[in-house]
């Protein structure tokens, strides 16, 4: 299996983190992954065999071709399917709002696939990449989509956005939403509504991905040595509530967490 990381080249790099790029042989069998909550959208396009999702009522489907990720609240398993071939755009958290003009709410805790939100164009997208033979090529095709799509929004509410996101990465995100409202000067009905249409999901739960992204961070470094050092500076004071919450977004406990991603953090950049 080979995986690398790239950047996005021009204006582009204002909003897209990275891509990330994976291909896999069909002779290496099934590789499975566990994808836990995340606080970025992506767009994915398989250029050759789509993955298999399992959800955690263990019910499997097959990816779209192409397709744009919510921002989900819990997990899923993921797996390859033959030959596979995919580049994926990771947005930053203000980012996608950019280049796709709807509620992003309305894609939350689900994949999309583009074909239900851009009639044309995406069928030829997919072809040209299909039979692009260098990753340089599908990194042009993706990269002019891209551009195609940009509408960027307001200065004044990516501003208030970035904002907010300082404000909640700068807590770790422990800070409460009325705090959060006081500090952006705007009503905790505003702040919902812009969080949810701009970022794709209201600013408490938004805050909760960034918790347990912290906590998988600190996992990584300190592993399950102090777990309840780990469960006080993560906000927690009750170490079953933290277990119980951190089950409930990645389906391990935090030990069982470790034993499978010993030194892991889904949100972290390349």
């Amino acid at each position: 299996m080979n995986f690398k990381y790239i950047r996005p080249s021009g204006i582009l790099a204002e909003y897209v983190n990275y891509y990330w790029v994976l291909e896999s042989d069909a002779s290496e069998g099934q590789i499975w992954e566990r994808v836990v909550p995340i606080t970025n959208i992506e767009l994915m396009f398989h250029y050759k065999c789509p993955f298999i999702c399992q959800n955690k009522n263990e019910t499997k489907f097959p990816q779209p071709r192409s397709f744009i990720s919510g921002i989900k609240s819990d997990y899923t398993d993921v797996a390859t399917s033959g030959d596979s071939g995919v580049i994926t755009v990771y947005f930053y958290p203000f980012g996608a709002c950019n280049f796709f003009r709807f509620p992003l709410q309305e894609i939350e805790n689900t994949i999309t696939n583009l074909h239900e939100i851009q009639s044309t164009g995406i069928a030829q997208v997919e072809e040209q990449l299909y039979l692009s033979r260098t990753l340089d090529e599908r990194i042009s095709i993706i990269e002019q989509y891209l551009l195609d799509c940009f509408r960027p929004v307001s200065f004044d509410d990516l501003k208030l956005i970035k904002e907010g996101l300082n404000l909640i990465n700068q807590s770790k995100g422990q800070i409460d939403i009325s705090s959060l409202s006081r500090d952006l000067c705007l009503t905790e009905k505003s702040l919902l509504r812009k969080f949810s249409s701009i970022i794709g999901k209201a600013p408490k739960q938004y805050s909760r991905i960034v918790r347990f992204q912290q906590i998988i961070r600190s996992l990584s470094v300190y592993g399950s040595r102090n777990l309840t050092q780990i469960a006080i500076d993560n906000g927690y004071f009750d170490q079953a509530h933290f277990i119980r919450d951190f089950k409930a977004l990645s389906g391990y406990t935090p030990k069982e967490f470790l034993l499978h991603y010993p030194c892991n953090s889904d949100d972290s950049n390349p």
